[in-house]
């Protein structure tokens, strides 16, 4: 008994000494969804363009990212937008205008054109990123430093890809 007593205070002091690593969630509002991978939310008392680590979605408006989809996949660019709209209605209907949500940044908080980088959380705990690649509506897009949960969304990639090979 006393064996089993000192092992528990052992454990217990091994633990107090390991560093906890904190996940900080801030806080903002959804303004507007952009498209499945771009939010405009206001965050610190201002309106700010959201980028999700992790995915990129489909374009839904006519440019030349949306030929090059065409092309790559031999469809048309009409097609492209297309699912790039579902992918965005999607979203929409996870957000609406003021809602709550929280966001955990990585290492690199703003990309090149300044927008913010982050994972953002629903009211219900779920990350939104993980839904939308879950879902198979948006690619994987890994950039370093970012890659906090990349293991997380190679395996989600990984299982949607060979889930839509079994439908096909």
């Amino acid at each position: 008994m006393k064996t089993m007593a000192m092992g528990l205070l052992i454990m217990l002091f091994v633990a107090a000494e390991l560093p906890t690593k904190t996940i900080n969630k801030e806080p903002a509002r959804l303004i507007r969804v952009i498209s499945a991978d771009t939010l405009t939310i206001l965050y610190g008392g201002k309106w700010e363009e959201l980028k999700l680590i992790g995915l990129d979605a489909l374009e839904t408006a006519l440019n030349d990212r949306v030929y090059e989809e065409a092309l790559r996949d031999s469809s048309s660019p009409d097609e492209v937008i297309s699912r790039g709209m579902k992918a965005t209605e999607f979203v929409q209907r996870y957000l609406r205008y003021g809602s709550q949500i929280w966001i955990e940044f990585d290492v690199k908080k703003r990309d090149r054109f300044y927008r913010l980088l982050g994972y953002v959380y629903l009211a219900d705990g779920r990350m939104l990123n993980e839904i939308v690649l879950h879902h198979g509506l948006a690619e994987l897009f890994l950039i370093p430093p970012n890659l906090r949960y990349s293991h997380r969304f190679q395996e989600m990639a990984r299982l949607e890809a060979h889930r839509s090979k079994t439908e096909e």
